[in-house]
């Protein structure tokens, strides 16, 4: 903002004059408070992330997902049982059983 004080001078110390000059100066002006109002929307997106991670994060402890292993000293089990639970489901090799019913 301190460029925003110094504006008309500098605007006058290039040469502008009359009109050229009230325009570069709310054009300026319009670009600052355009972005003072992008900068408040990242601000408030920011807090949003911020709140949703902390709620991922306290969700993964709460159903034992954390790397460190389960909440609460559980047994071995409990982890392995969560680990796998992230793991891909292997898919069955649905076509031979297929053809050897229908084939039947």
């Amino acid at each position: 903002m301190e460029f925003h004080e110094n504006l008309h001078d500098l605007a006058v110390k290039e040469g502008l004059k009359g009109r050229k000059l009230h325009k570069a100066v709310e054009s300026f002006t319009w670009n600052i408070t355009i972005l003072k109002g992008q900068a408040d929307l990242l601000k408030h997106a920011r807090s949003e992330v911020q709140e949703n991670l902390k709620q991922i994060h306290y969700s993964a402890l709460t159903c034992n997902l954390s790397k460190g292993g389960a909440v609460g000293g559980s047994s071995g089990s409990t982890d392995s049982k969560s680990r796998r639970s992230l793991e891909a489901i292997p898919e069955k090799a649905v076509g031979e059983e297929e053809l050897t019913d229908e084939e039947n």
